[in-house]
């Protein structure tokens, strides 16, 4: 029993001891440093993946836009060119651009990166407004036609009205007909 009491107080002077609370307590902020650097280092390395992600996606357009116009050259233009795949492509650029570099001026800010505040580009009109004629309304071939067009007015067409009676209506196959369906046409 004595050996048990002699190892039980050194185990005690051991772990109350001002030098073993201080070695604790070291450990302890040693360790929440060494975390709290190791997420700051994630994070660092989190944002130097978008800043890579943008530069490749800006290098990728440019290759794209650069062959883009080099086959296009090959072909021979036509009077009027439909709206290209790079217009397109141009307005989603302009619609996503926005988010993307708020995100990617922050992600710059905790590199360290000098850089500007994201501006608003102004996005070009979708469709361009060309000063271009009216066309000119189609005149009938015959004047039978123009005479019979000009007499009818909205007012004067109605519509077929279709009513159904559903107590007329069977289910079996033998009397299945029509008759329950009265139409009036004022044509």
């Amino acid at each position: 029993m004595d050996k048990i009491k002699g190892q039980a107080n050194k185990v005690g002077e051991l772990l109350f001891d001002r030098e073993t609370g201080a070695t604790y307590k070291k450990t302890v902020m040693l360790t929440w440093a060494i975390l709290r650097e190791t997420g700051v280092l994630l994070w660092l390395v989190i944002c130097l993946a978008f800043v890579g992600g943008e530069w490749f996606w800006y290098r990728s357009i440019a290759l794209g836009r650069t062959t883009r116009s080099w086959y296009e050259d090959l072909k021979v233009p036509s009077a009027e060119a439909p709206k290209s795949a790079s217009e397109i492509g141009e307005s989603a650029l302009a619609a996503l651009g926005t988010g993307t570099e708020t995100l990617l001026y922050q992600a710059k800010k905790q590199l360290g990166m000098d850089v500007a505040p994201p501006t608003s580009r102004a996005q070009k009109p979708l469709i361009e407004a060309t000063a271009e004629p009216a066309p000119e309304p189609v005149k009938p071939a015959n004047a039978a036609i123009a005479s019979a067009a000009a007499q009818v007015t909205p007012e004067s067409v109605a519509a077929p009205s279709v009513t159904f009676d559903a107590s007329q209506t069977t289910t079996s196959p033998e009397t299945d007909t029509d008759a329950s369906i009265e139409t009036d046409a004022n044509i």
